[in-house]
């Protein structure tokens, strides 16, 4: 899954993330390359983002050997953006655990994240 967040809501006073959609092309053939199942979506809400991700963890894993999730947007210290405001980077991550995610468990969870 890449999530790419390029336009923010303006009460966030965050900018535009300029060449955010050309890392999001190349991070989608880099990862195809690898023989993942490429996912992006764009300007994502923090609603919207966790649950693609909580929907990503009630998924059946059995046969993918990891998963990765690139996070590309603004954020701050443990903290991703949405289009509409931030998010713990926790929020997101804690769905993956054995608890939560049973067909991942003793697998790989890679997340990327390129926040600036």
């Amino acid at each position: 899954i890449i999530i790419n967040n390029k336009n923010f809501d303006e009460r966030t006073g965050m900018n535009v993330r300029n060449g955010t959609d050309r890392d999001a092309g190349e991070l989608f053939k880099c990862f195809k390359t690898l023989g993942f199942d490429v996912f992006i979506y764009n300007d994502q809400t923090c609603e919207k983002m966790e649950c693609l991700l909580r929907e990503a963890s009630e998924e059946d894993h059995s046969d993918s050997s990891c998963f990765a999730c690139i996070l590309l947007s603004h954020g701050e210290e443990g903290m991703i953006y949405g289009t509409d405001g931030a998010m713990p980077i926790k929020t997101m991550t804690s769905l993956f655990r054995g608890d939560m995610c049973k067909s991942l468990v003793g697998k790989p969870k890679l997340f990327f994240i390129q926040a600036c």
